[in-house]
């Protein structure tokens, strides 16, 4: 713009009672009114960002947030309704990173467990509703979170494969049924699902071939309720996984326990049938391992010359794994520990 033309710019921009602008005054102001038209020309469109449709009616910039969670909530629930996920999702995100501490936000975090829940995204779905009841307790949706959790449980125990960057894994995720079924069990032990899941816990072990595992999660079955129509089916899956583990004589005896008593449970209800004789076969050698584990224990304390305790070892042997091998060795050792003494 040439200094000619400024003074008609000005008086057109400010107009004067004169109706005149001289070449100095001119002069003066073409910094500041440069400086004005840099600013007109960065700045955004103010509703440029705003888009009206009959269906949503107007809707906001994209960051932006609605007035009040209430609003905020409504707004994302009906892109729910909608069937637009992707968006309801990121709706309800704004609502949590704004008003995460508001009455609406629990269900706001619910709602993202069933945006991917028909995302297909059945993972990341159990992630979400995992966080509603651990970030909001009580939350009124805990019964119908820990349904959808074992629904999703149920597939990934039936060989379902878990999306991996927005695609099927080859492999199906088994290990993700046992962390939802032990969730569910964490979360909700006396729920109705809880039962349900603690059994299913088992079966998603031994899906994986975690034999002592499964016998731990079909042993709490039978131990957190035993009312439970399960029990019996529990006893029986133990026997199963019990003739197929492959136990240790290591330090943690616990699986191996467990496997010992429920054997023992089902050959005092079931004295015949197809597995009987694997179940007394399995008892003896779980026995067996047991008593080796009590043998390599005293040896232990024989080493550390504390003989008092080593003595304990072997006559626990002796007493109650007395057709096991380790009988005659562990009384062999009791002997000479006996005559030291004298």
């Amino acid at each position: 713009m040439s200094l000619t033309r400024l003074p008609q710019v000005l008086s057109l921009t400010f107009p004067l009672s004169s109706g005149t602008v001289s070449p100095s005054m001119a002069r003066r102001a073409f910094p500041y009114l440069l400086t004005l038209f840099v600013v007109i020309a960065a700045a955004p469109p103010v509703f440029a960002a705003w888009v009206w449709s009959p269906q949503t009616g107007w809707i906001g910039p994209t960051g932006a947030v609605k007035d009040s969670p209430e609003e905020q909530l409504a707004f994302a629930t009906a892109f729910f309704n909608r069937q637009d996920y992707k968006r309801a999702r990121m709706e309800f995100r704004k609502l949590l990173r704004s008003y995460k501490d508001s009455p609406e936000a629990p269900e706001a975090q619910y709602y993202l467990g069933r945006c991917e829940e028909e995302l297909r995204d059945y993972y990341n779905a159990f992630l979400e509703y995992r966080k509603t009841v651990q970030v909001y307790p009580s939350t009124k949706r805990l019964d119908e979170i820990l349904e959808r959790e074992y629904q999703i449980g149920n597939l990934f125990l039936s060989g379902k494969k878990r999306k991996l960057f927005g695609t099927a894994a080859l492999i199906p995720a088994r290990d993700k049924a046992v962390e939802i079924f032990q969730a569910i069990a964490d979360d909700g032990p006396f729920s109705e699902h809880g039962q349900l899941a603690q059994y299913k816990l088992g079966l998603a072990h031994l899906a994986l071939h975690d034999y002592e595992q499964a016998v731990s999660a079909f042993e709490q079955v039978i131990s957190r309720y035993p009312e439970s129509p399960l029990v019996d089916d529990a006893r029986f899956q133990i026997t199963l996984a019990s003739l197929k583990g492959t136990f240790k004589p290591g330090y943690d005896q616990s699986p191996t326990d467990h496997a010992i008593r429920g054997l023992q449970a089902f050959l005092t209800t079931y004295s015949e049938g197809e597995l009987t004789d694997q179940a007394r076969k399995r008892l003896t050698d779980l026995e067996e391992l047991r008593a080796e584990h009590e043998y390599l224990i005293a040896q232990f304390y024989e080493r550390r010359h504390r003989p008092i305790a080593a003595r304990v070892y072997y006559a626990a042997i002796v007493d109650q794994y007395a057709s096991s091998a380790w009988a005659p060795k562990a009384a062999a050792r009791l002997e000479v520990l006996e005559s030291r003494v004298r």
